[in-house]
């Protein structure tokens, strides 16, 4: 083999060594873009508390499955489906001038499987009603959530709460 031989491999081991290298390191930004599963459930917490705090009920609904099986238990006892869970808000919201504050406290996400978690937290709210008062409830709520077309959705939810004088 010659020089210019010897130069032409050399150049060719470096672009095939550049190209396995830019390759790779492709993967890994593709699979650092990914997002994770406990922060697309955050974020779609996130989105539910902003439609709620928008008093859109078609929004907030959106992060509910409409599924035969949907189950809502609150404080003890079982409430009902998914009807049940959109009526609730509906009267919720029509009965809200205004919600002041929604915040959410000692979350925990549990991935039971790629596309299943339980999402657990608690949670303080003030808002004004139309008749004017000021109501203050904080309690708890665990939710039961399916990952359907790409988006996670709540499927099932305990939740306990109390007026706060």
């Amino acid at each position: 083999m010659n020089f210019n031989q010897n130069q032409f491999v050399m150049r060719l081991s470096f672009i095939l060594l550049g190209i396995i290298f830019i390759g790779s390191c492709k993967e890994r930004i593709e699979h650092s873009l990914e997002i994770e599963p406990e922060t697309e459930i955050f974020e779609m917490y996130r989105c539910h508390i902003n439609d709620l705090t928008n008093l859109d009920h078609s929004g907030l609904m959106l992060h509910y499955a409409d599924e035969d099986n949907h189950v809502l238990f609150g404080d003890g006892e079982y409430w009902g489906n998914y009807k049940t869970v959109s009526d609730i808000w509906e009267n919720f919201i029509q009965d809200t001038k205004k919600i002041l504050e929604w915040n959410t406290s000692n979350e925990y996400v549990n991935l039971l499987s790629k596309n299943s978690a339980s999402y657990l937290m608690e949670y303080y709210s003030v808002r004004i009603n139309k008749s004017g008062d000021t109501l203050k409830v904080r309690g708890s709520v665990g939710y039961g959530l399916k990952k359907l077309d790409g988006n996670w959705k709540i499927v099932t939810t305990n939740v306990f709460h109390h007026e706060v004088r």
